[in-house]
């Protein structure tokens, strides 16, 4: 076996290590073409094939960028670093986008739609708070990266929330230095690092937020809020 062969016979060990994830994937170039594409030995149209593939097939970006971080130094020389960075983008995004979208009902919150799970508010019971007090909250929770978030919604005044973001280690521990940035648009509200695995943000106001989670400069992932008035 000449050193090409050997190349291409390694990439396709770490590709076929990965066994893929469904049957229905007939379209899909083969284990052996993407591996010699990751080696970097194919060329012209056949290639371009490949490429314009990967930008709509989340099961062979997961494959290259499985094969990628497996470490094999002739595959972090031979792919593109380009096609490597859309396809890290594209896997963190699908991890780490946790949405949470609520409306605002008078004194209470609607929940519309979350890809997150809702869970009970643990709050002390006081006797003379009436039940329906309860509704002008509600939390939701998502594994956003390698972090445990926990989101709750208070209904501060008319037409105002609070977010308070609960974030934890995989430990369960309260996660320290975590650093919460609320954006509206293209402009920064908030920023703030975790205390206590805690960040608050006051008086947030009906619209659509982002709230972009990273650790020592690294984003890890991101919350997509819209809050939405009674209509």
């Amino acid at each position: 076996m000449d050193g090409d062969e050997g190349r291409i016979a390694e990439i396709l060990n770490r590709l076929s290590s990965g066994a893929r994830k469904t049957a229905d994937r007939t379209s899909c170039p083969s284990e052996e073409t993407l591996a010699i594409f990751l080696s970097g030995d194919l060329a012209g149209d056949a290639r371009s094939v490949v490429e314009v593939h990967l930008a709509s097939c989340s099961f062979c970006v997961e494959d290259l960028v499985a094969a990628y971080k497996a470490g094999t130094p002739v595959i972090n020389e031979s792919v593109p670093q380009r096609l490597v960075a859309r396809a890290m983008g594209l896997v963190a995004e699908k991890e780490s986008v946790f949405d949470i979208a609520a409306r605002l009902v008078k004194e209470s919150i609607e929940l519309v739609r979350t890809s997150g799970r809702v869970m009970p508010l643990m709050r002390p019971v006081v006797r003379s708070e009436p039940k329906a007090a309860l509704e002008n909250a509600l939390q939701v929770e998502q594994d956003v990266g390698r972090f445990r978030v926990a989101v709750e919604l208070d209904l501060s005044e008319a037409g105002m929330c609070q977010v308070v973001a609960n974030v934890k280690e995989e430990s369960g521990e309260p996660a320290e230095g975590v650093r919460l940035s609320l954006t509206s648009g293209d402009r920064e509200q908030a920023s703030f690092l975790t205390r206590n695995g805690v960040v608050v943000f006051d008086r947030i106001s009906p619209g659509e937020y982002s709230i972009a989670v990273s650790e020592c400069g690294n984003a890890v992932g991101r919350i997509r809020l819209n809050l939405m008035l009674e209509k």
